[in-house]
């Protein structure tokens, strides 16, 4: 039996990070490759500026995961990032056809899409593109909302609710022209955040009510989650890039400003640093100079405070700021890497805070226990989660599960 595979493309401001994995026999995913690559300057707030370094950077990621895979990847599912990734609600409504006069009909699927496409009916500008509807839930008559689709139960109306994400067609062109150009096939899209979502957060923080905060180089993309459903999905121009940027007004290069991150910073020890330093090369390299460790981490508690006043800002502007998130926060990506961060932003958005690292696979490198693989362990887990859907969809139909199979065959032999 041919296992199903899938790879996952991260493409993010500072790296690319790919995953390849497989769904075992007892229906386990299992990652078998894991790469990551530097973008080099080719993406910015998740926005591919030079497309050739962004397909050198995809390359080099797949090669890198391929070397450690018996896989070679031909086809892939790649995330979405930046500020012009948007989310919002819908709804829609249909009539169920009736039994007879006396009785009300039952849900049938054909009755659910109809429902859902009348929720996807919007007038959006050219420049924008659906990227991914998440369902949220279904009201049969006036009942409560019901999670699972209503197959089967009798009603005179039903109504879907939904969240629909979009990005900027041409930006998702770009992504798309980049993987194409590194020699692979791009078979869905998903919004980074919804895919870090799936690795990190569990289904009782989605049902109590959680923020996700996917911290990259340049943007923080935001997740929030009430009572199962996504209720919010945007993305802020802030991330670990602002933290480096303002390490750099101490009039050191950028790779020193990264090592006091990597090796310097702890923003729950500053009691303990008061008259600690630490050398820095200046510009050029033409000497050094002495830095207090204090100094630094509270340059670095005000970078972090101004991440958490821009996702404050945009959950008060999308009307969340009283929603009750019982689970708190839960940081990921890369700039979830800085010691203490979870601590100090806890104090300063007045939530319980702490790091979510990828789950829900079996890994073969420590590499992919990394937040910084959040997105990319979750786009694989989505793809399988929607081939899943799939399969289900068809099952009933023989002649569209032999059609399936043959063609997923024929992708694992190309």
């Amino acid at each position: 039996m041919i296992p199903e595979v899938f790879a996952g493309i991260d493409v993010g401001s500072e790296n690319v990070t790919c995953v390849i994995a497989e769904v075992t026999e007892d229906g386990l995913m299992r990652v078998t490759g894991a790469g990551r690559a530097p973008t080099g300057g080719s993406v910015r707030e998740g926005v591919i500026v030079d497309l050739q370094g962004a397909s050198q950077a995809v390359s080099r990621a797949v090669e890198e995961a391929e070397s450690l895979s018996s896989w070679k990847v031909t086809e892939a599912v790649v995330s979405v990032s930046g500020c012009h990734v948007r989310g919002f609600p819908g709804r829609g409504t249909v009539n169920v056809r009736r039994e007879n006069d006396y009785m009300a009909g039952k849900v049938t699927r054909e009755d659910i899409e109809a429902a859902i496409e009348t929720a996807e009916m919007v007038n959006l500008p050219r420049e924008s593109m659906v990227i991914r509807t998440e369902r949220c839930g279904y009201t049969v008559d006036d009942s409560d909302i019901l999670r699972n689709p209503p197959l089967g139960l009798r009603a005179d109306r039903l109504t879907a609710d939904i969240y629909m994400v979009t990005a900027d067609r041409t930006a998702v062109l770009n992504i798309q022209q980049a993987v194409h150009d590194a020699g692979m096939r791009v078979t869905a899209l998903y919004p980074a955040a919804s895919a870090a979502s799936r690795s990190v957060l569990t289904v009782d923080e989605r049902e109590m009510g959680v923020v996700l905060l996917d911290i990259g180089c340049g943007t923080t993309d935001i997740a929030v989650y009430f009572s199962g459903a996504l209720a919010h999905l945007s993305v802020v121009p802030v991330g670990g890039e602002t933290v480096t940027r303002a390490l750099q007004q101490l009039r050191i290069p950028r790779n020193e400003a990264e090592r006091l991150k990597r090796e310097h910073v702890n923003l729950v020890a500053a009691p303990r640093v008061r008259n600690e330093e630490v050398e820095v090369a200046t510009f050029g390299g033409r000497g050094a100079v002495s830095v207090s460790l204090e100094t630094v981490n509270q340059m670095v508690y005000k970078s972090v405070a101004g991440i958490m006043s821009a996702v404050r800002g945009e959950l008060k502007n999308a009307g969340l700021e009283e929603i009750s998130v019982t689970a708190g926060m839960v940081l990921t990506g890369g700039g979830s890497g800085l010691r203490g961060i979870a601590e100090a932003a806890s104090r300063i958005i007045g939530l319980p805070v702490e790091i979510g690292r990828p789950s829900g696979v079996d890994v073969s490198s420590p590499l992919v226990e990394s937040a910084g693989f959040a997105v990319a362990v979750g786009l694989v887990l989505m793809a399988a989660g929607d081939e899943m859907e799939k399969e289900r969809m068809v099952g009933e139909n023989p002649l569209a599960r032999f059609t399936d199979g043959i063609r997923a065959l024929f992708r694992k032999l190309r």
